[in-house]
């Protein structure tokens, strides 16, 4: 498999902007924790270069006094400062003094919680207001109570600087992590094989693949329990090189093994003449999947390998295939079906696809129009769809952002869609679909969180028209069919965005 665009940015990019973005382990092994506000009056304040100070293990950036936003910080486990100081000098925080270290009664990240340290050696005294949430947090607010344990997996996006964060079920702030200017998604947790907990991160590196929007290469950053980047993923190609990834999805399954998507940028020959392609050529973004376990490719995907997918993409002029890149399949998010075989979820063909995890070749498709290989009824096609799932009954959710329907007419708002289907039969035996009453032209998911008791997450996706959602996730039960919301979570300013929400114990 040749590389084109995706090889030169993974070289060009790894010493400019991987530690600008995090997706570095260089980012979180200088244990930097503080970005400084330097005013007039805190670049006049004194600093003690021989002191150093660390806020649960991270070292504090004290070369300029003032006021300082962490670059991460958890209180999962409260909060401790720790001194080394000189024998000469007086460190104290929030007015007690401290020779080694001191636990704070910080249990929630708020805006209003501050830490206040001052280092004095007998002449100069240096002054730190530490904002334990940072001055560039969105303000959010939630209601209600999870009916479920665990937390809350989240992340901003389009954001000058942007978070992974973690809600407690009350809705309290927990951890974040800073992350940059670029969007980090899917922030999850994992266990490996041992029981280690694993943190995983769809990072950002670049603005677009070949200069379609929606598609930006980047990396999985993969965190230790105590959030040090311990490893960067990248897909591995066919000639022994690295290519960016595409950070839509991303499935762990133990250190060293993992499922991965990028892209190829081809121009591809032989295009069926029905389609009317300019010389029965086209442009086109070729989607690859692989498995890899301790650095071997166990099997590969190619999208160009079915020409089925030509005949489903809603998203290439035929007619003018060569003038640019088209995104003809865009992949957005993957799981693995009880049969450990892969389900994916491809936008621009609207469909779900089921790929064989023994020999990486196409199992059948779930929607795509004419190649639809399921029958389903004109009222259970959807489009432009995101986040599919598998609950513990077997079936499958999706979040439906419904784009043709609602362009066409035919409907006036995203919704969530449930269906099992028989794959002896290839027929479609069960159908729900619940409305969500706004219309997000993209991005959005569902999650299940209890199935026996019905309940669910959801996070609402990109912009909106019509009506504006009150909340950017919602966790909610069923009852008679509707939607009865048990905790609610929105930004209060910025986009309501939420690439996805996750909840783990």
């Amino acid at each position: 498999m040749k590389r084109n665009i995706f090889v030169l940015l993974a070289a060009v990019l790894l010493a400019s902007l991987l530690t600008v973005t995090g997706c570095s382990e260089e980012s979180d092994d200088t244990g930097d924790t503080g970005e400084t506000g330097e005013t007039e009056e805190s670049a006049a304040s004194g600093t003690t270069a021989e002191t150093v100070i660390y806020i649960n293990g991270r070292e504090l950036d004290l070369s300029t006094a003032g006021e300082l936003d962490l670059e991460l910080l958890s209180v999962e486990n409260g909060i401790t400062v720790t001194v080394e100081k000189e024998d000469d000098e007086t460190v104290t925080v929030n007015g007690e003094a401290v020779d080694d270290s001191v636990s704070l009664d910080i249990t929630a990240i708020t805006r209003d919680e501050t830490i206040e340290i001052e280092i004095t050696d007998g002449d100069d005294t240096a002054s730190y207001t530490v904002n334990v949430m940072p001055s560039t947090f969105l303000d959010y607010t939630t209601e209600g109570e999870s009916l479920t344990s665990g937390d809350y997996y989240l992340s901003t996006y389009d954001e000058s600087t942007n978070y992974i964060f973690k809600l407690d079920s009350s809705g309290n702030l927990i951890f974040y992590k800073n992350v940059g200017s670029d969007n980090a998604l899917d922030f999850r947790k994992w266990y490996n094989g041992d029981g280690e907990v694993r943190y995983t991160y769809l990072q950002y590196l670049e603005n677009s693949f070949a200069g379609i929007s929606g598609i930006n290469p980047g990396c999985v950053v993969v965190m230790d329990e105590d959030y040090n980047v311990i490893d960067e993923l990248y897909y591995q190609t066919s000639d022994g090189e690295e290519a960016m990834i595409d950070p839509h999805g991303f499935i762990y399954i133990d250190d060293g093994h993992y499922i991965l998507t990028s892209y190829d940028d081809i121009v591809v020959e032989d295009i069926p003449e029905e389609l009317g392609a300019t010389d029965n050529s086209a442009y086109l973004a070729v989607l690859y999947i692989e498995e890899i376990e301790d650095g071997e490719v166990i099997w590969e995907f190619c999208s160009m390998d079915y020409e089925r997918f030509l005949y489903a993409t809603t998203d290439v002029t035929w007619s003018a295939s060569t003038d640019s890149c088209y995104d003809y399949m865009h992949f957005n998010s993957m799981y693995i079906d009880n049969d450990d075989n892969l389900l994916v979820s491809c936008r621009n063909i609207n469909a779900i696809i089921k790929i064989s995890r023994e020999t990486g070749e196409l199992v059948w498709i779930l929607g795509g129009g004419s190649e639809d290989d399921f029958g389903l009824t004109e009222d259970q096609v959807f489009s432009k769809q995101h986040s599919i799932i598998v609950t513990s009954d077997g079936s499958y959710m999706i979040f439906n952002n419904a784009n043709d329907e609602v362009s066409g007419g035919e409907a006036e708002s995203s919704s969530i869609i449930r269906l099992k289907v028989d794959e002896e039969t290839m027929e479609v035996t069960e159908y729900t679909k619940y409305e969500t009453g706004f219309y997000s032209n993209y991005m959005g998911s569902i999650r299940e969180l209890d199935g026996e008791d019905g309940i669910y997450l959801w996070a609402v996706g990109g912009n909106y028209s019509g009506l504006i959602p009150e909340y950017s996730l919602i966790e909610y039960t069923e009852v008679d069919g509707e939607m009865s919301a048990a905790f609610t979570f929105r930004f209060d300013d910025g986009n309501r965005r939420l690439y996805c929400a996750n909840k783990f114990e």
